[in-house]
């Protein structure tokens, strides 16, 4: 399908013989589209999240994202792909403490390729924090270090962006502001897949995909 960037075909992940968080998964996600996914907690959202994002391999199945097939690469190959085809967006920061927001943004260039000060700046920028560039996160509110997270993953322009509750530790004016840059980003072409629990949330994307029991329970456009 021309339009496709994401096939999961069979996609099961399995800790033992009881606990399957994904479940013979069959699914597939167009370019440029927000896809939200929603469920019930242990339904398998984020475990599918990671599995997508390349942060876990499934236990039978296949993943293919941009044409390639995941689920052959090694662990470094998968860490180069992900680095540079996806960004990741998580309910918890996971900001270097004793860096500066510019540096939390920079570090994600340096594994990347080549560090661009000016291009960190203008992440940062993109995102509505020109002004806090030299502060550390215990200096910044909590939507200020997500927006510090955005700009990180938007750095290496990668054409995916997975978000697992980006407002799930926001009051209601900075989950806005966060939800008003995913919002952009749709438009500006990125492809959004967006975990959440909030059904106000969930209808704000192109597609909503339920998951009980890691399988489709609902698929629907929005």
């Amino acid at each position: 399908m021309v339009n496709e960037i994401i096939r999961l075909k069979g996609l099961t992940k399995l800790y033992d013989k009881d606990t399957r968080p994904i479940n013979n998964l069959n699914v597939s996600m167009m370019k440029g589209a927000w896809t939200s996914i929603m469920g019930p907690s242990g339904s398998g959202k984020t475990t599918l999240l990671n599995l997508i994002g390349c942060l876990d391999s499934p236990s039978e199945g296949t993943i293919h994202i941009n044409g390639t097939e995941i689920t052959k690469l090694n662990r470094n190959q998968l860490t180069k792909f992900r680095r540079e085809n996806i960004g990741l967006i998580f309910q918890q920061y996971h900001l270097v403490p004793y860096l500066t927001a510019l540096e939390n943004v920079m570090m994600a260039q340096y594994y990347h390729s080549v560090v661009d000060e000016s291009e960190a700046v203008d992440a940062l920028k993109r995102v509505g924090l020109g002004h806090r560039l030299t502060h550390v996160p215990a200096h910044l509110s909590g939507g200020e270090q997500q927006r510090v997270c955005i700009a990180r993953a938007l750095i290496n322009e990668p054409s995916i962006l997975l978000a697992d509750e980006p407002t799930g530790n926001l009051d209601q004016k900075n989950g806005d502001i966060v939800l008003n840059l995913i919002k952009e980003l749709r438009k500006d072409g990125h492809t959004i897949i967006l975990v959440t629990h909030n059904p106000t949330i969930g209808r704000l994307g192109d597609r909503l995909i339920k998951l009980i029991d890691g399988k489709i329970s609902e698929d629907s456009n929005c």
